[in-house]
């Protein structure tokens, strides 16, 4: 898939995904989040959110302790970070039939039937590849699967084409991540598999490709 050297493997063994990479929840920022989902994240507020926060919130979901506003914001929050757009795209995916479709989904990520969580959220108006394997990600984290889903945005894309093609050509090319599961599926178990031989986690391996862009 792409070739690592021991010093890009060296940086990779020393990264903390789940503590390391966090964004702040600035209620000023966030001032017109839907009050449903401000309320559900109110002991966040003006906090930083890591990693290892959302997935605790998708645990807590799928012990029945939260309802499903509390790791769909906290990953919105996240994963939109300091984007001025973040609350309108936010409060656009929530709808009571858009909860419906999480729930749904992540029932099947339960089931370990990713496929059809993957097709359901597709189907909310406005979510990409990159929203939805950031869900995918936190949602197959916190259920402990040994080959949970990874995030897959257009940094990480286009790092893995960095890393993988000649300079000469790199800017030939106008890269986006491929929105077609079976695609997505393909990069999840490609990173495993590099994940494994050169024993670091896949998480952190995803971590570097997305820093490795800026």
């Amino acid at each position: 898939m792409l070739y690592l050297s021991e010093c890009q493997l060296l940086v990779i063994r020393n990264l903390d995904p789940l503590n390391k990479s966090k964004f702040e929840y600035n209620s000023n920022r966030w001032s017109n989040l839907h009050p449903d989902l401000k309320c559900a994240a109110q002991n966040y507020c003006d906090d930083d959110i890591s990693r290892e926060h959302v997935i605790e919130s998708f645990k807590n979901y799928f012990d029945h302790k939260v309802g499903v506003e509390l790791p769909f914001v906290l990953t919105m929050i996240w994963g939109f970070a300091d984007t001025g757009y973040g609350t309108y795209r936010t409060n656009k995916y929530y709808t009571s039939e858009n909860v419906k479709r999480m729930q749904s989904a992540f029932m099947h990520v339960k089931e370990e039937n990713i496929q059809q969580a993957y097709k359901i959220l597709k189907s909310i108006k406005g979510l990409n590849i990159s929203y939805i394997s950031k869900l995918l990600y936190f949602s197959t984290r916190a259920l402990e699967h040994s080959d949970y889903f990874l995030i897959f945005d257009i940094r990480v894309a286009r790092s893995l084409i960095r890393l993988s093609c000649p300079p000469t050509l790199v800017n030939l090319i106008d890269v986006k991540p491929s929105d077609k599961f079976e695609h997505y599926s393909q990069y999840n178990v490609q990173m495993h598999q590099l994940a494994q031989q050169h024993k670091v986690s896949a998480e952190a391996l995803e971590m570097y490709l997305f820093l490795y862009d800026e």
